[in-house]
Formats: C-alpha cells, sequence, structure tokens
C-alpha cells in the first residue's frame, strides 16, 4: 500500500514541477526605487496644492477608519477634502483589510 498521498498523487506533483520550471524567469527591476517610480507613473503627477504622499495615507487612513465607526460624513469630509486638493480615492468593493490595501488613489488634474 504506502504512505497515504494527496489529492494530487504522484503525477500531479510532476505536473506542477513541470509547469514551474518551466515558468518564464522573472524580468525587470524589483527594487523599491523602481517600484515607488511605477507608482508614481500610475498615481501621475500631483497638482498645485495637492498634499503629499504621507498625508494622503494618513487621510486615507482615517477617513476608512471614520467608515468602520459608520461616520460615513466624516468619511465624505475627507474623500470631498482630498478631491479638492487634486486627489481621487478608490475602494475595493468588499475590500477588508488596512486603509492601504483597501483604498487607492491617484493624482487628478481637471
Amino acid at each position: 500500500d504506502g504512505p497515504p498521498r494527496n489529492r494530487r498523487g504522484r503525477r500531479g506533483k510532476a505536473k506542477a514541477a513541470a509547469r514551474a520550471e518551466s515558468a518564464p524567469p522573472a524580468t525587470g527591476d524589483r527594487s523599491p526605487d523602481r517600484a515607488l517610480a511605477r507608482l508614481d507613473e500610475v498615481r501621475g503627477n500631483p497638482p498645485p496644492g495637492a498634499p503629499t504622499p504621507d498625508e494622503i495615507q494618513r487621510m486615507i487612513e482615517d477617513r476608512n477608519e471614520a467608515r468602520r465607526r459608520s461616520d460615513f460624513n466624516r468619511a465624505d469630509q475627507i474623500r470631498d477634502e482630498l478631491k479638492n486638493r487634486g486627489v481621487v480615492v478608490s475602494d475595493e468593493k468588499g475590500g477588508h483589510g488596512n486603509a492601504l490595501t483597501v483604498t487607492s488613489w491617484r493624482y487628478w488634474h481637471d
């Protein structure tokens, strides 16, 4: 008989190993500086009067805390303040977790 096997059995393990070996190698610069540069490309250039990224993150955390407390008036005020200063926020539908994984942001120019 032998030891119990998992659901995939021996052939499933071999197929998984073959897929892993044939996967294309990782390419590109994965440095933190490059990651930040990519975020800047996605988020755009800050318009005049826009808050700093640190200030935006703090405001998003405050906004999501207000949402958790069901203080939607305060959450809307923070969102509107960010928008008036050139930042648009977007919430992940049904997202759970901390503010920065649930809410993304980018700069907005009229």
